[in-house]
């Protein structure tokens, strides 16, 4: 467990600047899903949800990492 909440270069995930960067696109990707979902503009909810399921992805990524990118 340990492992995974120091990634591979030994620092918290929590000083990961992916982590930070895709913590703010989950976020504003929410807030579009849902002003999109409020104006039943279902293009623009595909695109955030879309956009969301990315962000959720690069955190999961970066958490399971193994060797850095050479």
């Amino acid at each position: 467990m340990a492992e995974v909440m120091n990634g591979n270069d030994g620092k918290p995930f929590w000083a990961s600047q992916t982590i930070w960067s895709s913590i703010a696109v989950v976020g504003s990707s929410a807030t579009g899903a849902w002003l999109a979902w409020k104006a039943s503009d279902m293009a623009a909810f595909g695109a955030a949800l879309t956009a969301l399921v990315g962000g959720l992805n690069a955190i999961v990524g970066r958490l399971r990492a193994t060797q850095p990118i050479a």
